[in-house]
């Protein structure tokens, strides 16, 4: 349901346009078309689901139900995705703490921004992570 070109699309959608099932990765386009405030109030609840199933998908189902269950039960859908971020967060902050050690001196030059024709250094943990994996194609070590 989440996306058309893996094995786990079976062809089914709750939106079907003209008879055709539209993928969940292609809902924020379809919400825009129409009115960017009905986007808006879905956003938060499609990146969950997106966060949901890239970790669904990084193992087998067995996997992920042994890491988010409690005493065989599994978690409720908030409780995953509360799990999730605080993962999300332990991993970005590491990853900050190590670009902050590989960069040294340069990190400031490395780790900017633009904003109304200012740069700025990054301090915000998850910019500093993800701008670390693209400058050197690796996560943690």
């Amino acid at each position: 349901m989440w996306d058309d070109h893996t094995e786990h699309w079976k062809g089914l959608s709750v939106i079907v346009i003209r008879g055709h099932p539209i993928a969940v990765e292609y809902w924020p386009l379809l919400y825009r078309y129409g009115k960017q405030q009905q986007w808006q109030g879905t956003k938060n609840k499609w990146n969950d689901w997106r966060v949901i199933v890239e970790r669904y998908r990084q193992g087998s189902p067995e996997q992920f139900w042994a890491t988010f269950s409690v005493e065989g039960e599994h978690m409720k859908y908030t409780t995953i995705v509360q799990k999730l971020r605080d993962i999300r967060m332990s991993v970005d902050s590491r990853l900050a703490e190590q670009a902050r050690r590989e960069f040294g001196a340069t990190f400031d030059a490395c780790f900017t921004y633009r904003r109304g024709g200012q740069e700025y250094v990054m301090t915000k943990v998850s910019a500093i992570a993800k701008r670390y994996i693209e400058l050197t194609g690796k996560g943690l070590a």
